[in-house]
Formats: C-alpha cells, structure tokens, sequence
C-alpha cells in the first residue's frame, strides 16, 4: 500500500504575490515557504480532492456501483491530480468566484480535465462525488498532506537537529560546568549532558511524530452512509468506508458527523507545541551560556551584530528560532482550542482556519532549522568555563555535608550552611574548614578529594547513555 502524494512538484512552486504577508511567503520564500506550500497551499488542497474524488470512483468500479476501468483509464484517474497546475488552479478559482464553494469549484473541472477521456461518460452521468459530503474528501486530503509534509519534511529536519545535538554533546562530556538553579551556583555538572538532555527531550517527541496515525473519513453528509445505504442497500458501506480510507494509508474514523472529529488533529498539533516548548526551553539555556561567556559564538567577518556597537556578535539563530517557535505555538493553541468544537453536524468556522494551517507548521520548521544553525556557530569557552567553576568551591557543598553525614556528623548540612550559604569559597577556604574538622583522617581524605572538577557523578556515563539512545532513535526516524 502507497500512501497518495497530492503535494506540488517543487518546480511548480513559484511566489505569485511579491507584497506577501506572511513572513513565509516573504522573507521565508526561499528556505521555507516553497516547502510549505507544496503542501499546505491551496493548490495542494485542490490536487488532493482531485486525487480523492478519482480513487473514490476507482473504488466504486471495484465495488460494481459503476463500470469496469481499462487499466488506462485507471491510470488516468490515478494521476489526474498532477494536471493541475497554475493555469488550470486559475480556472478553478474562477469558478468558485460564481459558485462560492471550493469543492463543487474543483469537481466542475473534471468536465476540462477529462473531455478527451473515454471517463467523460462517469462525469456526465453524476458520479463524480456521488454520495459524499465536502468533509469526506477535505478532511482526508488534509489529513494525508499533512502526513506526507511530516514524514517528507519535518523528520528530516529533525534528524539533522538530534545529529548536531550529539556532536556538541560528544564534544563537550569532559566540560564541567557550574549548575545553576534559580540561576544561583549549584552543583557542578557536565556541558554534554545538558546540551544531551534537550536531545533525549526532543528525540522521543519526535518519535511519537513520526508514528503518529492520521485518521480520514468516508461517512457522508452527517455521518450515516445514509445516501449509499439507501441507494444500494445491499452493499456493506461500513466495509468499503473502512478498505477505502485504509488503501490510503490512514485509519478510518467511522464515528463522525459531517466531519472527522477533530481530536485526532489536535493531539498532532500539540505535540508539535510540545516541540516549540521544548526548543523555546532550549534557545534560552543556549542563550544563557552564550551571554555567561560559557559558550562562545563564531564570528562571521562579513556578517555585523549591531548598527552602532561593531563588537556585537549576537545569538541571532537562537533568538529567531525561540520567536518563530512562539508563534508558531501561539497559533497551534488557537487551533487546539478551537477545532474540536462545531454546531451540531457541522459548522464552517473551521474552513478559514484550515486554510492558515501551512503557518504554524511553517514557522515550527524554520525554528528548527534556526536552531542547527545556532549550534553549528558555538563552542564552549573552555577556559572561562573553567576559571568560574574553580572560582567558588561552595558549589561542592552538597558534597561535602553528604559525605560528613556519613560520618556520623548530624549537623553537617548546619556546618556547611553557616560556612557556605551567600558566600563565594575559594579552595583555601575549603582545606582550612576540612582540617579545623575533629572528624577522622580517613573522612577528612575523602572531603579532600571533592572538588568542583572531579564532583560529577555518574554525569559522563549518563552522557554516553544518552548519546546512544540518541543515536539509535536518530536511526529509526531515518528508516
């Protein structure tokens, strides 16, 4: 089973408005909104119903409702939609103009698109959209663009993103940085665990993405079958719903209105909010270390940070993925809130919005891109990373007070607290309080060893763990 493809030809792809909205169909055009409306445009829409409207009446040649099809006639059903193109969109969207509704608009032009075809009898006998409802083909289009943009893609996409996650990760097991909750000093832990952690994070979510099931609708104008059903009674119309919508590759919804239910959609929408959350997460830590010095940017000669300040190299890629992120989500919560809701069988509130939905895919696209390009410019400032994490031995405090408690010292975190909290400890500091201890030589070794280098815990093995997993979804997401 093939899943139908109804997304444009890049080569058909052209910007036909030069004062464009849209920072996609603007600025974007070239990175991102070409891709985007390959499947998200209305042209794409309009390929999709045209390949639906086809299959259907394959489907019904194969349930004995209509006539046998030649093999070739077959064929040009099967690749009908490719014929639409700018001219005949055009002619479409002048048809619509006097009928005001975009589906009869598109079935009108299989008057055009077969008038040389030995199928001219079907068109002119009504079988084109006989028995469905506007939704049994929107919904189900939709449903298999929006697969083949995620699966063609945004995957791909993600790939490249969990890639360069493990190459600074691996790069950077051995940096040892200060911890910071609250943004005060805490514990020490590793650069390539942190940077590590917002892979695993972004990994499984992009797992459950890709095996994500899109479900499609053939139920007819509130759900029922009725006008199959009252046609050809004989005939198990539940059956052929449920073969049909599964010779798509997607899952059959036989419990709906006039529409598909839109819950399934918006589980999809929400974790694509979950990955913008999760990037928004990430740009800010990035961006955090960057102006912690920790990390530091590659400098561009020809590129300039500021109009004013010629110093300024700013993390630009990261703020830009972080605001296209936000928008991005801003708008998938508005559809989250909206579209499970309609009146009764059917409303047509949603009609518009679907028609925006290219946008928050879009901008969720180009925050990732954003975002491999922002951890392609850093490396970590080794040595500054280093001065301040040698700089304030207080962050080993836990450290110190856990291994006293062992020793039978029950106010150790007292102790520690007294000496440490609001203070900034240098080495000396800390060998002088051990040695005043009237703890034991043997307890005394072990404080010793604590420092803020070697006070990690099982962050490098966690690390290697990490990037093995990553590496292993990274290998099924290409599969």
């Amino acid at each position: 089973m093939v899943k139908p493809q109804f997304q444009l030809n890049p080569a058909d792809i052209t910007l036909r408005e030069g004062t464009a909205i849209s920072n996609l169909d603007g600025r974007l055009w070239q990175e991102v909104g070409t891709t985007i409306g390959r499947y998200f445009g209305d042209e794409a829409m309009v390929r999709g119903r045209i390949g639906l409207e086809s299959r259907y009446l394959i489907a019904l040649s194969e349930s004995k409702i209509i006539r046998p099809l030649s093999s070739a006639e077959r064929n040009t059903l099967l690749d009908l939609h490719t014929q639409i193109n700018s001219s005949v969109y055009q002619q479409i969207r002048s048809i619509e103009a006097e009928t005001r509704h975009d589906l009869i608009a598109a079935n009108n032009i299989f008057k055009v698109l077969l008038s040389n075809s030995t199928l001219l009898d079907l068109v002119n006998h009504g079988w084109i959209h006989w028995g469905l409802t506007t939704n049994d083909i929107d919904d189900t289009a939709r449903a298999l663009l929006t697969d083949s943009f995620v699966k063609q893609e945004y995957i791909p996409i993600a790939i490249k993103l969990l890639n360069e996650i493990i190459r600074l990760s691996s790069e950077n097991i051995d940096v040892v940085i200060p911890g910071k909750t609250h943004l005060q000093p805490a514990a020490p832990t590793i650069l390539g665990k942190e940077l590590a952690l917002f892979g695993i994070r972004l990994a499984q979510t992009f797992e459950t993405i890709k095996s994500f099931r899109s479900y499609g609708k053939l139920t007819g104008a509130v759900g029922n079958l009725a006008a199959h059903f009252a046609a050809f009674p004989k005939i198990n119309w539940l059956n052929f719903s449920t073969s049909f919508i599964k010779s798509l590759g997607l899952e059959p919804n036989l419990y709906t209105t006039q529409i598909e239910p839109r819950d399934h959609q918006v589980q999809l929408y929400s974790l694509f909010h979950q990955i913008n959350t999760i990037s928004i997460d990430f740009c800010q830590d990035l961006r955090l270390m960057i102006g912690l010095n920790w990390l530091k940017l590659k400098a561009v000669k020809t590129e300039y940070g500021s109009s004013a300040m010629p110093q300024k190299v700013n993390p630009i890629d990261f703020e830009n993925s972080q605001g296209n992120s936000l928008l991005s989500s801003w708008i998938f919560e508005g559809l989250i809130r909206q579209l499970p809701l309609s009146w009764l069988q059917r409303d047509l509130v949603d009609k518009t919005i679907h028609r925006n939905l290219g946008l928050p895919f879009g901008y969720s696209l180009i925050s990732l891109i954003s975002l491999i390009k922002g951890l392609n410019r850093i490396e970590a400032n080794r040595d500054r990373v280093k001065s301040e994490l040698t700089a304030d031995w207080s962050i080993i405090s836990e450290g110190l007070q856990s291994q006293l408690r062992v020793s039978g010292q029950a106010d150790a975190y007292e102790q520690l607290k007294n000496l440490s909290r609001g203070q900034i400890l240098t080495q000396t500091d800390v060998q002088s309080w051990i040695k005043q201890l009237s703890s034991g030589s043997s307890t005394k070794k072990k404080l010793s060893q604590i420092s803020p280098e070697t006070y990690t815990g099982y962050a490098p093995q966690i690390t290697r763990n990490i990037i093995t997993k990553l590496s292993k979804i990274v290998d099924n997401l290409g599969r």
